[in-house]
């Protein structure tokens, strides 16, 4: 059965549960609330009178919806929540036609102060042409713009209220690339746009869009990336969403970061693109997985950082070469990986390969992993969800070393910068791993320090070499060790207490530890 529709002029009402009528009219005096947990669709057209209001309100995690089928006229507001200055938010006006001026003064004592310029507030958007953000003075008349981007911290966390006109038909949005693609720590491609509407919009229907536009969206980077408000950008910052995570709903007034081509030119958001939510809320709400599909994550730990890159193997689109929408660049991770066929040399933060690479054993994908001369740095498989009897095993082509990752983590400390691909790549296996390069996981290192001796306790297959580093991977000792002996004492009297790495490896079988010697 059909939702009754009405025609509702309104002096005041309250809407704190959901609503639909034809035609919405706000009277001289009048007033219209819509409560962050509702929303209102319109089927016809809304009208705002000059002396009306019609005010749609939001909390951290709830954002109402006003969808308007037809046309809207007059004047809105709309109170939309945004982090404080610790974290910020990247936003977009929900409603548009406002100078930040007036904004600026609607919202007195809300807007944090600036970091940039203090004398300014926190609020301003992303300088694609020199790679920085910008923050606004006070009395700045820039008007804000539909769809544009911007980033902005309040203080302890509160709405600020935009005032101006509902978009109702696509709104396109000006983006630009600025020579360079990688310059001192900034991505000047990146254009911070974000939702123009009243409205959530759906996550996919706008990366179907970013595909689309291949004109002006670079395809590699064909994917929304969303700010997860940590209060230092880096590359774990973003959220990638792309056609294999996209079931998701973008808040109003939520912005996020695309990337154009050398060209640039018109992105459009499809109004086709609005829709409601009646869940709870964040700014960039989960939805439920479509389709089940084999996946993991590969992980880089390095001190208390930790970046990951994801692999997917699905029926439809997957490929070794660029399946636009369904790969996804990095924004400057220190592990992804690259295509394995016509690589253009991007690293990514998705990669999508087809359900028969989950057994094919012809191929090889490059890794990009970067650490520091002398840090310990742990490669490892999170969320695995796939075949069972399906392996992953990782190569080291610098120390011939194999590992399956399945079952065991891999970690290393590189004796010179590593940056790039070429030593890391990443094989798979449907049967049970019969190479011989394993993990010496039965076999202890460790250090006495009332013998000031390290000692190697456990079956060894074969001949082995064990290396001693320094924490800055300088070699500090290296010793032969027999596989006819179970237990082996090494002296280590002549070396300064500190912590060091113990690497034993005889090309068949690798394990790195981190030790104290005292």
């Amino acid at each position: 059965m059909k939702k009754p529709t009405l025609q509702i002029s309104i002096f005041a009402i309250f809407f704190s549960l959901s609503a639909f009528a034809q035609d919405l009219n706000v009277a001289a005096g009048g007033q219209m609330y819509i409560s962050p947990t509702a929303f209102v669709h319109a089927s016809s057209n809304v009208g705002i009178d000059s002396n009306g209001e019609l005010i749609m309100d939001s909390v951290s995690d709830d954002f109402s919806d006003l969808f308007v089928v037809g046309s809207s006229t007059g004047t809105a507001e709309y109170r939309h929540f945004t982090g404080s200055s610790a974290t910020r938010d990247l936003v977009s006006p929900p409603v548009s036609g406002q100078t930040f001026a007036s904004f600026a003064t609607a919202n007195t004592g809300k807007i944090a102060t600036g970091t940039i310029t203090t004398s300014n507030l926190m609020y301003g958007p992303f300088d694609t042409a020199n790679g920085v953000y910008v923050e606004y003075a006070a009395a700045d008349v820039t008007p804000l713009v539909a769809a544009k981007g911007y980033r902005a911290g309040s203080i302890g966390g509160q709405t600020l209220a935009y005032k101006g006109v509902v978009s109702t038909s696509d709104v396109g949005i000006t983006i630009v690339h600025a020579p360079g693609v990688y310059v001192a720590g900034t991505y000047k491609e990146s254009n911070l746009v974000g939702n123009p509407f009243t409205t959530h919009i759906n996550a996919g229907a706008i990366v179907t869009a970013l595909g689309a536009a291949s004109a002006v969206i670079d395809p590699t980077y064909a994917a929304i990336y969303g700010y997860d408000g940590a209060a230092t950008a880096s590359a774990s910052t973003w959220k990638v969403i792309n056609s294999l995570t996209s079931t998701e709903l973008i808040t109003p007034g939520q912005g996020f970061i695309i990337i154009s081509t050398a060209a640039g030119g018109t992105f459009n958001f499809p109004k086709s693109a609005r829709t409601v939510s009646t869940s709870a809320q964040d700014n960039f709400i989960p939805g439920s997985q479509v389709n089940s599909r084999s996946s993991f994550k590969l992980k880089l730990t390095k001190d208390a950082n930790v970046y990951d890159t994801s692999l997917y193997f699905i029926d439809a689109y997957g490929s070794r070469g660029l399946d636009v929408t369904f790969d996804a660049g990095s924004l400057g991770s220190d592990i992804g990986t690259h295509l394995v066929e016509n690589s253009q040399g991007y690293n990514l933060a998705i990669q999508a390969l087809s359900t028969s690479d989950l057994t094919a054993t012809d191929y090889a994908i490059p890794l990009e992993v970067n650490v520091a001369a002398g840090q310990e740095a742990t490669i490892s498989i999170d969320d695995l969800d796939v075949p069972s009897g399906t392996r992953f095993y990782l190569d080291d082509r610098v120390r011939n070393v194999q590992t399956l990752l399945t079952s065991n983590d891999y970690t290393f400390i590189p004796s010179s910068d590593l940056s790039g691909i070429g030593r890391f790549y990443l094989g798979t296996t449907s049967s049970t791993f019969s190479s011989p390069y394993t993990a010496l996981n039965s076999v202890e290192i460790f250090s006495s320090a009332t013998t000031k001796k390290l000692i190697v306790q456990g079956q060894l297959r074969h001949d082995s070499t064990l290396i001693l580093y320094d924490i800055r991977g300088r070699v500090i000792q290296t010793h032969q060790l027999e596989a006819s002996q179970t237990k082996h004492e090494i002296d280590v009297s002549n070396v300064s207490s500190g912590v060091y790495v113990a690497n034993l490896n005889n090309k068949h079988q690798s394990k790195t530890t981190k030790l104290v010697i005292k």
